[in-house]
């Protein structure tokens, strides 16, 4: 009997992502679509064709992880660069959203990161010295607590001044004209509609038109409503929208139920992903560059976030901290580099210290104290001379290529 040929690298972590898949879902995970090998290779040419088809006529950006980015708002720009704090100043929801991923009756504290912020003045003072350059409230709803989210606004506005960009996440159903106002006055910048929670209807939008300076819309690319999408963004062009945001839609343990019983293809990943949401969003943004339609289209993938928001809150936790004989990497590790080896480690902000690694303070203005943890990463390889040469000169080998790099491309189909 043949031995079996030994896995790749990519075929290693393939096995690795579906195994973590299973595990995540247990016995419910043989109740997945999974696209088989036919489905696959479908997919896989149509991907291909589509982004082919875009490379000439779009702008990739963000390792390819991102399209189109001709014209991302302001807000994007700010994620994308790392320099964007999203603040949840509530769990709570008066939407019924099927792909919404998270439950929406937490009536806790505004959080972000992990970080409870009851102050809006020590929120603003943690934005200010963390250095951030875009603040976003979101929910939840947001609007469900107005008074609250506009306290947040003010008082962020108040600190950082100008130089700090306000938007706000809402599915509109709260929205008034005099709120608009409220909103205009406390210095927000841009509003995001979801409008998948009001079936694209743009009435309360067209609220914000000549309010607020920029009006985007942000939903996920629901396969199903494509083609209602296609005359929408038309509509909304209209109406006076400056952007158009798709996202792949994600698969979690809330949305499990509604999510299966659409008959969705599923696709395995760091998380489980729509294949359907995915080849939409592309074929979106190819229809409104063909069509000529006055709305820039973005699709901001699920790869995009996983590997560009975790690296820039890494990045940034990572530079507080970050020593004289240390380097921040790209994908924000912590970069230690010996005359014979290199080793990594993560940061994180935290509330409260484990004790269980070395660990720097913030204290900000309340007289509140946030805690830096470095965290050492096991791995630390001796290097060869001619690969402590290639590090020193940005070229890292293989081995080490998680650590120093942000990886390329749209999530593999498997």
């Amino acid at each position: 009997m043949l031995n079996p040929l030994p896995l790749s690298p990519l075929e290693t972590r393939q096995q690795q992502l579906i195994e973590a898949n299973r595990l995540e879902y247990g016995y419910r995970y043989d109740l997945l679509n999974f696209a088989d090998k036919d489905r696959l290779a479908t997919a896989k040419a149509e991907r291909r064709e589509l982004l082919q088809w875009l490379e000439q006529h779009a702008a990739f950006g963000y390792a390819g992880t991102k399209v189109d980015c001709t014209s991302l708002s302001p807000g994007c720009r700010h994620c994308g660069d790392g320099g964007w704090s999203c603040l949840f100043v509530n769990g709570r929801c008066n939407g019924q959203c099927f792909y919404c991923p998270t439950p929406q009756d937490d009536s806790g504290p505004p959080v972000t990161n992990g970080l409870a912020f009851i102050d809006p003045d020590e929120y603003a003072d943690y934005v200010a010295k963390l250095g951030f350059s875009g603040v976003s409230i979101s929910g939840g709803e947001p609007l469900l607590t107005p008074d609250l989210s506009l306290s947040f606004l003010r008082a962020v506005r108040k600190r950082c001044g100008e130089k700090i960009h306000l938007w706000l996440y809402t599915n509109g159903t709260m929205l008034t004209a005099d709120l608009c106002s409220r909103l205009k006055d406390a210095g927000l910048d841009e509003i995001r509609f979801d409008l998948g929670a009001v079936r694209y209807n743009l009435k309360k939008l067209r609220l914000a038109i000549g309010s607020i300076p920029t009006v985007t819309v942000e939903i996920p690319a629901v396969p199903e409503d494509e083609e209602l999408l296609k005359l929408k963004m038309v509509e909304m062009a209209e109406a006076g929208v400056k952007h158009l945001n798709l996202h792949q839609m994600r698969l979690t343990p809330h949305n499990f139920a509604p999510l299966t019983a659409r008959g969705y293809t599923f696709l395995h990943g760091e998380k489980v992903t729509l294949l359907e949401s995915e080849l939409c969003a592309l074929r979106m943004v190819r229809f409104g560059l063909e069509q000529g339609i006055p709305l820039p289209v973005n699709y901001c993938s699920f790869t995009f976030k996983r590997r560009f928001q975790l690296a820039a809150s890494r990045r940034r936790a990572a530079l507080s901290i970050c020593g004289s004989s240390e380097s921040v990497t790209e994908p924000g590790f912590l970069r230690t580099l010996t005359a014979t080896d290199v080793s990594y480690s993560e940061t994180a902000l935290l509330q409260s210290p484990s004790y269980r690694a070395p660990f720097d303070k913030i204290v900000l203005a309340s007289g509140r104290s946030l805690y830096l943890e470095r965290r050492p990463l096991s791995l630390e390889p001796e290097l060869s001379e001619d690969e402590l040469t290639a590090l020193q000169d940005g070229k890292p080998p293989e081995r080490l290529a998680g650590f120093e790099r942000i990886e390329s491309g749209l999530a593999d189909y498997f």
